[in-house]
This record gives structure tokens, C-alpha cells and sequence, in this order.
């Protein structure tokens, strides 16, 4: 169980949020969209030869006093811990994501989500997925459409797993699949290892930064920098160097403590 106590004040002002809802379900959505918002998805570390740390004092000290982001199971651990502080019930599970994923259902299970419950529904609760994912959290109901931001998501069941869907330009697209079975801490340890260390992985292969906004997102893979705002799409190549390191702060506000000869080459 866990001991370390979680520094609610510190979350909210990084997240920006005053107060909270007195709504337990709009609780919910506030705490989810805001960090969402607030902390990009980002796997800088990996690529300054970092180890990963997802036990509560280094996620609080990167991701809330360092203003870094990280990836799902970054991002997704600092969440549960700030709903289970705030009295939620959450349960931590791991997808195998199919989203522009080159071994497609025969990949590994790399993908932290969560589920919260309230009133007996559970609701599937992801701000680490950096790719189309949600902006708020959905109930698990298979066949049923729910629409946030103009995206349309859906849960289709597929044998033992199920599969969330989101639609584009008339087609539903896989983004991850899960099993409604039990994981273990040692799980998600051995995920994140595998995720952050293995050649192959496409975390290593790859700088890979994503920040959702109001008005869109902003993404960047390696040097390409692209802008997605209310419907229009600006790109951007960023050089190598110092303009690098400062575009990391003015897009994602990123404080990085490192110069950009730190990276391991591309």
C-alpha cells in the first residue's frame, strides 16, 4: 500500500485548477482534462539515457516540481494517485495498443490505463496514450458511441478483450485492446522496462512529444513539429540545438535540465 502522501495543492496548481467540482463525476472530467492540458506526453528521458522512475516521490517530484511530462505510465500513476487521494476508486490496467502499431494484436501489452468507479460504472480514465486518445474519461459500455470535442470513441468486444475504437473520416480505427482481468504492480514494472529500455522500442527509436489543448494539439516527432488548431494544420521543422531546447518550453512548457548534446542521436 502505498504511504507516501500526495501533495494535493502542488497537483492542482500545476494542473491549473482552483477548486474542485462538487459534482463527483464532473470531478472526475476536471481532473482528467486538466492534467491532460497541463502535462505533455513526452519520452525525453528515455532519450537521455534516464531510467523511468514511477514510484510517487519521483513522479511528484518530475512531473509537478521539475513541470516535465512523461509517458503512460508516468502520467497515468501521477492521475491514479491524485484520484485515490481524492477519495476515487481506481484500477490500473495495461492495453495492447494497435494504433499505428507496426506488430499490431501480436504486440506486447505497453500501455497503462485506468479505471474508475462511481456508482458501479466504471470509466476508462487515459491521459498517457499521446497519440487520438480521449479528453475525457468514457463509461465502459460496449456498442454505444460517446462524443467529446467533436471525436466520436466506441468499445467493441473482440472474444475476451475489448477493443477501443475512434472514428476518422468515416472509419472507426483500433487504438488499444484490453482484458478485464488483474494486473500486478510487477506488471507494469517489467512494461516500463521493456518500453524504455529494449533497442527496438519504438520509444527509442523515436523523440515523441504530444500536448492536448481546448483548440486541438500539438505534436512533435523528432524534429517535426506540427500544430493542429481548430481545424487548420501548421508545420514546423525545428534545427538541432539550442532553438530545439527552447521550442521544448514555448510548445509543451518544458524546463528541460540538459543541453541538446545530452540526447542520444537519432
Amino acid at each position: 500500500m502505498n504511504t507516501v502522501s500526495f501533495p494535493q495543492i502542488d497537483y492542482l496548481a500545476r494542473i491549473g485548477l482552483d477548486e474542485l467540482p462538487d459534482d463527483i463525476h464532473e470531478r472526475l472530467f476536471a481532473l482528467h482534462t486538466r492534467q491532460l492540458y497541463k502535462l505533455p506526453f513526452e519520452n525525453l528521458d528515455i532519450h537521455l539515457s534516464r531510467e523511468i522512475k514511477t514510484d510517487p516521490l519521483s513522479l511528484f517530484n518530475k512531473l509537478i516540481y521539475q513541470v516535465r511530462g512523461g509517458y503512460c505510465f508516468e502520467l497515468n500513476e501521477l492521475l491514479a494517485l491524485a484520484l485515490e487521494s481524492f477519495g476515487f476508486i481506481v484500477q490500473r490496467h495495461i492495453a495492447r495498443v494497435l494504433y499505428n502499431n507496426p506488430w499490431g494484436a501480436s504486440g506486447p501489452r505497453t500501455h497503462q490505463i485506468l479505471f474508475v468507479t462511481i456508482d458501479g460504472q466504471r470509466w476508462l480514465t487515459d491521459v498517457g496514450f499521446g497519440g487520438p486518445g480521449l479528453r475525457k474519461p468514457i463509461p465502459l459500455i460496449v456498442d454505444q458511441i460517446f462524443e467529446q470535442f467533436g471525436d466520436c470513441f466506441r468499445f467493441q468486444q473482440d472474444g475476451v478483450n475489448t477493443v477501443l475504437q475512434k472514428e476518422s473520416h468515416g472509419q472507426w480505427l483500433d487504438l488499444y485492446t484490453f482484458a478485464d482481468e488483474t494486473t500486478l504492480p510487477v506488471d507494469f514494472i517489467m512494461a516500463n522496462h521493456f518500453t524504455s529500455t529494449w533497442p527496438d522500442s519504438p520509444f527509442r527509436k523515436r523523440r515523441w512529444l504530444a500536448l492536448a489543448q481546448s483548440w486541438g494539439r500539438i505534436t512533435l516527432i523528432n524534429f517535426n513539429l506540427t500544430i493542429y488548431r481548430d481545424g487548420n494544420i501548421e508545420n514546423i521543422i525545428l534545427p538541432p540545438g539550442e532553438d530545439y531546447i527552447q521550442a521544448l518550453q514555448q510548445y509543451f512548457g518544458i524546463r528541460l535540465d540538459a543541453q541538446y548534446s545530452d540526447f542520444m542521436s537519432l
